[in-house]
């Protein structure tokens, strides 16, 4: 994907670091943050095409850095993901979709190959 610069949230290193070496199997850019307000941060920096944010993390949770985020950059591509059922969070947050994370090693590639759809994934 030449290079393009990917934002992963999530307070978990594991999954950081798996969701990280997969993206950039396929060419991408990615910068990893564990919290919510560091993200914030590193995105008035850095330049990111996309954001892939966890729901449950400390201090502010994945729907209120989508607020966030979606208000300073209006076209970036927003992807929410979660154990729960919190699509309708992120949707209404202004996530571009939802990803369960169950199944986000199975969709998280064909999904940003494709174009960015702005339909939600959501079971």
């Amino acid at each position: 994907m030449n290079g393009e610069k990917v934002l992963i949230i999530d307070d978990n290193q594991l999954t950081r670091d798996v969701l990280k070496r997969m993206l950039e199997v396929e060419g991408f850019s990615v910068t990893c943050c564990e919290d919510g307000r560091s993200a914030i941060a590193l995105a008035k920096e850095m330049k990111f095409k996309t954001f892939l944010i966890d729901y449950r993390m400390p201090g502010m949770n994945g729907d209120e850095v989508t607020v966030q985020l979606r208000r300073s950059y209006p076209e970036a591509f927003i992807i929410g993901f979660s154990m729960e059922h919190k699509d309708r969070a992120f949707l209404a947050a202004g996530a571009n979709t939802f990803l369960f994370k169950d199944d986000i090693d199975e969709q998280l590639c064909s999904l940003l190959k494709a174009g960015r759809p702005g339909l939600s994934l959501a079971r």
